[in-house]
């Protein structure tokens, strides 16, 4: 081999080492307010393409009540559970289903049924794709394209444009670690990422906020109801700063599609990471609960 033909050789692996990697799935979403709506299938069952919505707030995939009824989907057991408002709701368990949302494809082995449609509820909603989902794939968050992208959990992200920030994943319940400064008041919390919420970040640390106001809260399962709402000075997510954020009172913390929009988020739990790189809206304020 010739000098030249050594070197074009050795600059073409190494352009091939430093390709990015290739999602199995790239799927446009539709903005539902500040949430994400999917196109989803369901295997076995011939039907219109079903919107869900993606929120990682869900421990379990769910299907709406009459659309499961509608498809007769069947049941298998029946309980209750707690929602964002107060109270608890009936909560159905189908038989084990497959999910295809693009080219990706989940096999949920207990889907959940709830009663999604109320008038507390953003528009219809045939569904939620839940945290199972972004525990079996790394999942791109792109809210300036409204794209999601789904790569095999075995894939390596190296997004050097952003940081990472550990991210854990507890019975399918999503959380970071997050720095909040109200007055002279500094803690570290670690909050869940629930992206079927629009909230910013909700936590009883709004409590002690110099400007509060009072708002309805709780708004998805369960009764709404009202509560303080204040003014975060600071959150801290790794290395990057949100200034003058509104947020509800939350005894469990929370943060929504009003804080993770500024970024492309890609939630990564195979690896236990949260990647985050800031986009054009994040310098956007934080608007006060209406």
């Amino acid at each position: 081999m010739t000098i030249a033909a050594l070197v074009a050789f050795t600059a073409a692996g190494a352009g091939a080492t430093d390709r990015a990697p290739l999602p199995i799935a790239h799927i446009a979403y539709q903005p539902r307010e500040r949430l994400m709506a999917v196109s989803v299938h369901i295997t076995g069952y011939e039907s219109r393409a079903l919107t869900f919505v993606v929120d990682t707030g869900a421990r379990h995939t769910v299907i709406d009540r009459a659309v499961a009824h509608a498809l007769r989907v069947r049941v298998i057991s029946a309980d209750r559970m707690a929602g964002a408002g107060k109270g608890t709701v009936t909560m159905q368990h189908a038989v084990p289903l497959t999910f295809t949302i693009g080219n990706a494809r989940l096999t949920v082995t207990d889907p959940w049924i709830l009663d999604l449609n109320h008038p507390e509820m953003a528009g219809h909603l045939d569904g939620l794709l839940g945290a199972d989902f972004f525990a079996k794939y790394i999942v791109r968050i792109d809210p300036v394209a409204r794209t999601l992208e789904v790569y095999l959990p075995e894939t390596i992200i190296d997004d050097r444009a952003g940081s990472a920030i550990p991210l854990y994943d507890i019975d399918n319940r999503l959380f970071v670690d997050a720095k909040l400064t109200v007055g002279s008041t500094i803690q570290t919390h670690r909050v869940r990422i629930d992206t079927g919420s629009g909230d910013a970040l909700s936590d009883d640390i709004v409590r002690l906020a110099k400007y509060q106001v009072r708002a309805r809260q709780g708004v998805g399962l369960g009764q709404s109801y009202v509560d303080v709402s204040g003014l975060i000075d600071r959150v801290q997510l790794g290395p990057y700063e949100i200034f003058r954020s509104w947020g509800a009172s939350n005894s469990r913390p929370a943060m929504g599609m009003e804080l993770l929009r500024r970024f492309t988020c890609t939630v990564d739990v195979p690896h236990g990471l949260l990647r985050l790189r800031p986009n054009a809206r994040y310098r956007d304020s934080v608007p006060a609960p209406r």
